[in-house]
């Protein structure tokens, strides 16, 4: 059976964001709680690993949001160039960086840019050691083009790695998207425009662009317990893969 809002209002992405700052911390999004346990399975040990040279790793962040992961990267000695489409989630995550000591404070740089758009992202060819991007696919037109972004921009060597999650296709395909209830009473909802990624599809439009992929994973509800320890909103998941996450790497002979 379909999950559906008593009345569902889709506006573009970047206005779905900035008003869904204020809330987008504390509104029990279980997709965020699931994401933060990938990203410490996954990207955690990465980014613990620093490399040798006396170089600084740097991390580009693509849908920084409100800074939940940036904070996890400065914390692990990483430079940040974090890169949102909305000013107002930028804000929030600046105003949590601002809180940090002053040596992880001058370590992110901060872009407003629409990955959908014309404009090609202003960061220099292979000049980041890694990309993050949790989350964001939904809102991704081209997958291709997005792919061809990280290649451009990541470091062409067998360290270079790219960490991605996103919304699993069984979410969408029951009419769930990205976007946060804005009547309690009557349950509406204001949603960002989305797309329904296939995972292959994913994988494909990745591996066009020599990123292989090295690891997949699903996360899901698993029982009663177990939502319950996601929070209300998740009951209804139960049994179901609603996450999922990709680590990519460059493919050896175009390094």
């Amino acid at each position: 059976m379909a999950l559906t809002y008593n009345k569902k209002t889709v506006v573009s992405t970047v206005e779905c964001y900035d008003a869904w700052s204020n809330t987008y911390d504390s509104d029990g999004n279980i997709l965020q709680l699931l994401d933060d346990i990938v990203f410490e399975e996954i990207a955690q040990p990465l980014l613990n690993y620093i490399h040798k040279s006396n170089m600084r790793p740097i991390c580009c962040e693509l849908g920084c949001g409100t800074g939940r992961n940036t904070m996890k990267l400065l914390s692990s000695g990483w430079f940040v160039i974090a890169v949102d489409v909305s000013t107002c989630m930028i804000q929030k995550a600046q105003v949590r960086v601002a809180q940090l000591e002053e040596r992880h404070k001058s370590s992110v740089d901060w872009i407003i840019h629409d990955l959908n758009g014309d404009k090609e992202l202003s960061i220099n060819d292979s000049s980041v050691d890694t990309v993050i991007s949790t989350l964001v696919l939904e809102h991704i037109i081209s997958l291709e083009q997005f792919f061809k972004t990280i290649y451009r921009i990541l470091k062409k060597n067998n360290d270079s790695w790219a960490f991605i999650t996103a919304m699993h296709p069984n979410m969408y395909q029951t009419g769930s998207q990205a976007g946060f209830i804005i009547d309690n009473v009557t349950g509406d909802k204001l949603c960002g425009i989305s797309f329904d990624h296939s995972i292959q599809h994913i994988i494909e439009a990745a591996n066009k662009t020599s990123l292989i992929l090295i690891k997949y994973f699903e996360k899901g509800v698993d029982n009663e317990e177990h939502a319950r320890n996601l929070g209300s909103r998740a009951k209804k998941w139960i049994g179901r893969n609603i996450h999922a996450s990709f680590l990519f790497k460059l493919r050896k002979h175009e390094i």
